[in-house]
């Protein structure tokens, strides 16, 4: 993910063992001098740390958010009654079965619609 914030100002070479170590290489797609490519050599580093405390947090609150999405799906779902339900009941649920209001008769699948004789 840093790599891809860096793409319009340079060239971005990884390598190595992802368990490991990984060496990177950036290329400036402009001329700079020394001091202009250490520069954005820090900036880098510095996203590098960025998206990583995003990693560890967004790994850490997964679960709370899959909480809040179950519970807002959950919520205003009269037929489960909006509570208690989990993930594994809304994957029950078979809509194929359910008959939809269409009064302007737009819910008609692509096949039906547009087949031809001969796939008739």
């Amino acid at each position: 993910s840093a790599a891809y914030v860096f793409l319009e100002k340079s060239y971005i070479l990884l390598e190595g063992d992802p368990e490991k170590e990984i060496i990177i290489n950036l290329k400036s797609k402009e001329n700079l001098d020394e001091k202009e490519l250490e520069k954005l050599g820090r900036e880098f580093l510095n996203e590098l740390i960025n998206y990583s405390f995003y990693q560890k947090q967004s790994n850490k609150n997964s679960e709370i958010r899959k909480i809040i999405l179950q519970r807002s799906l959950l919520t205003n779902d009269s037929e489960f009654g909006g509570e208690g339900k989990s993930i594994e009941d809304i994957e029950e649920v078979d809509i194929e079965d359910e008959e939809i209001d269409d009064p302007e008769g737009i819910a008609i699948p692509w096949e039906e619609k547009y087949k031809t004789d001969g796939n008739k």
